[in-house]
């Protein structure tokens, strides 16, 4: 006769098993089928009622453990440690964390395409893993109706959420009604009592400017992305106030908005650039994606880098160190605030009463072998 029990998992379904493993056992607990200070039962007896491999169940009970839930005491078994109940905890814990990028439609690409994204994305991995917690990405157009709409089955899903990039106040109030635990990483516009990750970029594009004008430039121009968003307007705007603060010309004639943060986007503004300003000596451009772009339309142009004209990208990813010549870039520590980020979200999810918390990690130059010092 089949057991029961079996029909808990499904494995044609989009949650993973190990998350079914990890629901039944927590209805286990919630229905006080497992007591406090209870043992459950052994791997194989669980792995043989469910009909799945001892390595899930392995994984599920190691995954709950790590959130307090168990205590494994060698050659004993395995002991409910912490007792729940739906009426006392109302936010459901389903184990997952969610990771959110806030972008267009028009500008999304595959994660893996996306230099700075990608290492963002592997540290908010690595430390969600560290918590014995599962995650679950998407992109969203956080000021598209139709898509945050949508976005509430995606908070269905999870106990807390990283956001990269968020622009729309109504996605932190939505968020709020659900009582979802949120940290931001990135700058924003977003003007909510609310628990950030960041960087000083006014700071880093400050410092990449005055490296220029210590190596002897004077017309120093930019390569920024879309002026609409946040962290390009950031951007500019310190790139103004860096060279006027130098006594330097800061036209706008000198600057280049271009459609977005890609290679394509850097060649074409880079050729605009320097057809109104031919005797441009340095550029800063804003991300890396862009400072790649720049080089090929400057090789195009026959202008030599460092020779005739030094750059600085932004972000300091793997591409800058294999770029022709090596691109000196402003090193942000994304790896480490997205960790950061993950660790903030867990302390709020196992104390709601914690107040918001913005940490500041430092923007480094690194000098390679794009920048020439002038006689």
């Amino acid at each position: 006769m089949k057991n029961k029990d079996m029909d808990i998992i499904q494995k044609n379904v989009l949650e993973s098993m190990q998350t079914q493993v990890e629901n039944y056992i927590r209805g286990k607990i919630e229905n006080n089928d497992w007591p406090l200070d209870s043992k459950i039962p052994s791997e194989r007896e669980l792995s043989e009622k469910m009909d799945i491999s001892r390595t899930t169940v392995r994984n599920a009970i190691q995954a709950l453990t790590n959130r307090g839930l168990f205590e494994r005491k060698i050659g004993q078994g395995t002991f409910v440690r912490k007792q729940l109940s739906r009426q006392e905890n109302p936010r459901m814990d389903h184990g997952t964390l969610g990771f959110v990028i806030c972008k267009e439609r028009s500008q999304r690409k595959p994660l893996a395409s996306e230099a700075f994204y990608f290492d963002v994305f592997t540290g908010v991995e690595e430390e969600t893993v560290k918590a014995g917690r599962h995650l679950l990405f998407t992109y969203l157009d956080d000021n598209n109706s139709d898509e945050l709409n949508a976005f509430s089955g995606f908070m269905d899903k999870i106990d807390g959420l990283v956001i990269e990039e968020a622009r729309s106040p109504e996605l932190i109030d939505r968020l709020r009604e659900r009582n979802l635990p949120v940290v931001l990483i990135g700058p924003t516009s977003i003007n909510r009592a609310v628990d950030m990750v960041t960087m000083d970029l006014a700071g880093g594009v400050r410092t990449a400017v005055q490296a220029l004008i210590d190596a002897g430039h004077r017309r120093i121009g930019m390569i920024n992305g879309p002026l609409h968003l946040e962290s390009a307007r950031i951007r500019y705007l310190a790139w103004q106030e860096a060279m006027k603060k130098a006594g330097l010309d800061a036209d706008d004639d000198f600057a280049d908005d271009s459609e977005g943060w890609t290679p394509e986007s850097g060649f074409q503004a880079t050729q605009r650039l320097i057809a109104r300003c031919p005797d441009l000596t340095a550029l800063v451009c804003a991300n890396d994606l862009l400072a790649i772009g720049s080089l090929s339309a400057l090789n195009r142009a026959g202008i030599k880098v460092p020779d005739q004209i030094s750059v600085i990208g932004f972000d300091d990813t793997e591409l800058a160190r294999h770029a022709t010549p090596p691109l000196s870039s402003m090193r942000i520590h994304s790896r480490s605030m997205a960790k950061a980020a993950v660790r903030r979200v867990v302390e709020l999810i196992e104390n709601e009463d914690l107040p918001p918390v913005e940490i500041y990690f430092p923007i480094d130059l690194v000098v390679r072998e794009s920048i020439r010092r002038l006689p």
